[in-house]
């Protein structure tokens, strides 16, 4: 069990900072133009425009927040159940596109909004990001439990 109990942890932080650069990433990219951003988002037509440009607005700062928010032991479970809701809402409009046959880029990335994408690529990442979240939630929870017992026993 030893060994279980080191490679758990090693894993844990591998997968904190793989999530982390990866929101990083995306999250700085749409900062830098969040009118193409607010672009890609009126795309997918699942919101009016008047909240598309707010929600270009707001989740890249989400988004980097709560990567930085991953490596902070007392907001880490937030981050992260914050980023697994982001995921699954990733899946959600992205599933929308694809049986309503739009031709969009996805947009996770900023750029350019006219562009054309095949969206399965952006939903099989966005499902890997959401079990990396839920593992993690896991973990998380499991360790926070384990020190909790710990300080009463």
């Amino acid at each position: 069990m030893a060994g279980r109990s080191t490679v758990i942890p090693l894993f844990a932080q591998l997968a904190r900072i793989a999530l982390a650069a990866m929101f990083l990433y995306a999250g700085f990219s749409k900062l830098l133009d969040p009118a193409a951003f607010a672009v890609s988002i009126e795309n997918y037509r699942l919101l009016p425009c008047a909240p598309s440009g707010w929600v270009a607005l707001y989740l890249p700062w989400l988004e980097t927040g709560c990567a930085f928010g991953l490596f902070l032991p007392r907001l880490r479970l937030g981050a992260t159940a914050l980023l697994a809701a982001l995921c699954a809402g990733f899946c959600g409009f992205i599933t929308s596109a694809l049986l309503r046959g739009l031709d969009i880029s996805c947009g996770c990335f900023g750029g350019d909004a006219a562009a054309r994408s095949d969206l399965r690529l952006p939903l099989l990442r966005a499902a890997l990001l959401l079990a990396a979240c839920a593992w993690l939630l896991m973990h998380e929870t499991r360790r926070l439990r384990r020190s909790a017992a710990a300080r009463v026993g």
